[in-house]
């Protein structure tokens, strides 16, 4: 089982956080499968972050752009899977109309394992920017009726700063323990980190639940559903349906733009 995992981050800058992915999901995958890495090119952002940028619709597009042709070239590659590993959740229906590998969210696989866990979820994101995309990718599946709300870390921080929390987390974990002891409080029944470098940060060091509440591992997740589909494609043909929303009447031509990627 070969996945590919795209990160929205310039990651080759981000050495913890993409050893500690790399761990994470031997971990979670064994010996049957395993992952291979792949963030933004360097200088992409123009020394910005992600959470302070992606907020914006056109940067949003013209920064992440490139990740359309690495879904092509995972493909050709052989990679049984594609993982979008960011909660900005970037060309989730394009991608999915451009390729016949399954194509997973950590936003959307999160938010329907969480459905079978309990009846309301609640994300707590790192910072507004993202805690908005977050709530936008909700009401776009559809499952607005099975979160509680979104909620953010107080004070916010973006990936720079979360990356230093590898060196001293515990600042970190507190903080989000707070606000998703809030949402606990109003009623959700599960706890989703919804940034992923935030969300490894915790799964690293042990944060599994508060008190009854599970805190969801939203790589492992997002891993293992995307390993299942792999799976009941191969052995049941299961692919998304090409009819309407993921169409693709015209093939050829979907062939041949690829071959510019």
């Amino acid at each position: 089982m070969r996945i590919w995992h795209q990160s929205s981050t310039e990651i080759e800058d981000l050495g913890a956080y993409r050893q500690s992915l790399i761990r994470h999901a031997a971990e979670i995958l064994g010996e049957g499968g395993g992952i291979d890495v792949h963030g933004i090119v360097r200088g992409r952002y123009h020394g910005r972050t992600p959470s302070g940028s992606l907020g914006n619709a056109y940067v949003h597009h013209r920064v992440l752009e490139p990740i359309l042709a690495n879904a092509v070239r995972a493909e050709q590659a052989g990679y049984d899977a594609f993982v979008l590993g960011s909660f900005s959740e970037p060309f989730l229906r394009e991608l999915r109309s451009a390729v016949d590998i399954p194509v997973v969210s950590l936003t959307e696989s999160s938010l329907l394992v969480g459905c079978s866990m309990g009846r309301y979820s609640a994300p707590v994101s790192n910072a507004p920017s993202t805690a908005w995309m977050t709530r936008m990718s909700i009401e776009a599946h559809g499952l607005s009726g099975r979160v509680l709300r979104v909620e953010c870390i107080d004070p916010p921080l973006d990936e720079r700063q979360l990356a230093e929390g590898y060196a001293d987390p515990q600042p970190v974990i507190a903080s989000f323990r707070r606000s998703a002891q809030r949402a606990i409080d109003d009623g959700a029944d599960v706890v989703i980190p919804a940034e992923g470098m935030l969300a490894d940060l915790l799964y690293a060091n042990g944060v599994r639940a508060i008190g009854e509440v599970p805190v969801m591992d939203v790589f492992g997740v997002a891993w293992a559903y995307a390993a299942m589909l792999a799976t009941l494609r191969a052995r049941t043909g299961l692919q998304v349906g090409r009819q309407w929303h993921y169409s693709r009447n015209d093939a050829a031509l979907v062939g041949l733009l690829a071959k510019g990627d």
